[in-house]
């Protein structure tokens, strides 16, 4: 009778245990809006990097490449990966010289970088489609970088 007790109580201990980490892991998900992978173009519908490799983000304008006016700006996202894609980026861009990444979320082709040359600074700019506007290209930064900075706390929780 004494053992049963204690293998009840032991047992109602564990399950406590147990539902409390359930909760330490749940994140808001509606933080998460989008989550960007990056294929080669032309390639297997696997990705090179997913949405965990990547823990940085900034926005800018390059000049347009399309355009024959100088002052023709169009907007471009860096990606800022992590080490271990960093090395993966420099190997796959290397031999994949002339060919074309892509960064997509939620379905969509977002934008293009053209391998002209070995990446080896694991940062992947992306051209954005010269018909986004500045409001749709900041909307997008905001919507990927929060996503970004919710996704790496969940692989941080996740690791320990």
């Amino acid at each position: 009778m004494c053992s049963y007790k204690l293998f009840f109580r032991f047992s109602i201990v564990v399950v406590v245990l147990g539902i409390q980490s359930c909760r330490e892991r749940n994140f808001d998900q509606s933080k998460i809006t989008m989550r960007p992978k990056i294929y080669m173009e032309g390639s297997s519908p696997i990705p090179l990097f997913d949405e965990y490799d990547i823990n940085g983000i900034q926005i800018g304008t390059v000049q347009n490449i399309f355009s024959n006016d100088e002052k023709d700006r169009v907007f471009a996202i860096w990606l800022s990966l992590d080490r271990r894609s960093s090395f993966y980026v420099q190997k796959e861009t290397s031999s994949n010289l002339g060919r074309r990444l892509q960064l997509v979320a939620n379905g969509q082709v977002l934008g293009i970088h053209p391998i002209e040359r070995t990446i080896s600074n694991g940062v992947l700019p992306f051209i954005l489609s010269t018909r986004m506007n500045e409001q749709e290209a900041r909307f997008l930064y905001k919507q990927l970088g929060q996503s970004i900075v919710y996704l790496q706390a969940e692989l941080q929780k996740e690791n320990r």
